[in-house]
């Protein structure tokens, strides 16, 4: 029993560095709703505006109409992000009976709160 005290101290002094050296959050000095900001826009691009309209246009590659999302391969849409491809969600799903995989569409997109929602979309002739 003599030799395991050199063992517990050991753990001990182990689990208190641990602990001391655990990243702590930063206290907050307002409430999470305060502290609310716009997402910032990627490199080159300004924050993007709540509820603003941004035109774009691209090609669509995917459509997903069971859970509301369409995915466009598109070009630069000024003032709220470089060109990529990437999802879009609806919030009315008949916007995407309005095109189909392949086809070049103009389309418009808002900033909301929970992401950018896709609200009109045209086939370009």
């Amino acid at each position: 029993m003599r030799r395991a005290w050199p063992i517990h101290l050991a753990a001990a002094v182990l689990a208190t560095v641990s602990l001391c050296c655990q990243k702590q959050p930063a206290p907050r000095s307002e409430p999470p709703a305060a502290q609310a900001t716009p997402p910032a826009g990627p490199a080159g691009f300004p924050p993007a505006v709540m509820n603003k309209q941004y035109p774009g246009t691209g090609v669509v590659v995917l459509i997903n109409r069971k859970e509301g999302w369409i995915e466009i391969n598109h070009e630069d849409i000024k003032d709220l992000m470089p060109a990529m491809q990437m999802e879009f969600n609806v919030k009315d799903k008949t916007l995407l009976d309005r095109a189909a995989v392949g086809d070049r569409v103009d389309f418009t997109v808002i900033e909301t709160p929970q992401g950018e929602y896709l609200i009109d979309l045209k086939k370009k002739q």
